[in-house]
């Protein structure tokens, strides 16, 4: 009923009472750049024609996927382009691959840790991201709701790097360098008094491919409603293994929700997707799965 109703009036699926509504995806990813500008495309084109306002778009990493810095600078042109045609600001954190460049090019980068589409993004102000390369969380306030996203992040000299859930240096892993980060995250997340969607790259434990450094995030502070993300592309079954094609799990510990948003490419996973965020108060919300290929809903969640 959800999908039929969708099609032809897709305004009519979603709440009037909504107090804030966001557009989360993840994983353009790829090396083809034809196809990437041709997944991106067909994601706002089909998010366009749902004509859903929005207070942001929140886009969860692996924007980019290469060594090879022509391909990096086209791709975070293209997607520059392709998401001003979105009426809200775009909250950025990133994910593995985009240090690929860091990691994977010869000689690597001297001196700084150098990637191309965040260096790309800092200078439009559509686009938020985290002040340093260094930082792992950031906050984004909406009033009577925040969200607390969490992104891949290194030193600023290049000497190590946090992908993966664990810390890596030039010759493999090395200790997390700041071990009391999870607990100030933890403390400025409760501090912030008011319902909060945690989000990142990477699922909390009891999800798919979860990550180890966001596990030590747990206990989680009583203010989180439920977590986004993605990394483990819906329908790829090489890495998602028997749990690819799972979009809601629960948190292990917890009794908070995650839902995996990934992905908007189209070859690993097996469509164009994200999902519709939408926040009635409290912690009363809805979730909503899109598959952009097919332009129908897949599913839907909500906690009333």
């Amino acid at each position: 009923m959800l999908e039929s109703r969708a099609v032809n009036d897709p305004k009519s699926v979603f709440s009037r009472s909504a107090k804030r509504r966001f557009w989360v995806f993840s994983d353009l990813q790829q090396h083809d750049p034809e196809n990437a500008r041709r997944c991106m495309h067909a994601g706002v084109e089909d998010f366009l024609s749902l004509e859903l306002p929005v207070d942001a778009a929140c886009y969860l990493g692996d924007s980019t996927e290469s060594a090879d810095l022509p391909h990096l600078r086209e791709m975070a042109d293209m997607q520059v382009e392709e998401l001003a045609r979105v009426d809200a600001p775009v909250w950025y954190v990133m994910g593995n691959h985009e240090f690929d460049f860091q990691r994977w090019s010869t000689p690597p980068p001297a001196g700084r840790t150098e990637i191309p589409m965040r260096d790309r993004v800092l200078r439009e102000p559509q686009w938020h991201t985290t002040a340093s390369v260094r930082d792992w969380l950031l906050v984004a306030d909406f009033g009577g709701v925040a969200l607390a996203l969490f992104s891949d992040h290194a030193a600023e000299d290049g000497s190590w790097i946090a992908v993966h859930g664990g810390a890596h240096g030039a010759s493999g892993p090395v200790p997390y360098p700041d071990p009391d980060a999870p607990a100030r995250a933890r403390a400025k997340i409760a501090a912030l008094g008011k319902p909060v969607f945690t989000m990142s790259h990477y699922a909390f434990p009891g999800g798919n491919r979860a990550s180890d450094l966001m596990a030590l995030l747990r206990p989680l502070p009583p203010n989180v409603v439920a977590h986004f993300y993605g990394h483990c592309h819906i329908g790829d079954f090489k890495w998602g293994g028997q749990d690819c094609l799972r979009q809601i799990s629960g948190i292990d510990g917890s009794a908070v929700t995650q839902f995996d948003v990934a992905s908007l490419e189209n070859r690993r996973g097996n469509a164009v997707r994200s999902a519709i965020l939408e926040w009635y108060g409290g912690a009363s919300y809805g979730v909503f799965f899109r598959d952009h290929t097919a332009h129908r809903w897949e599913k839907a969640f909500v906690a009333p």
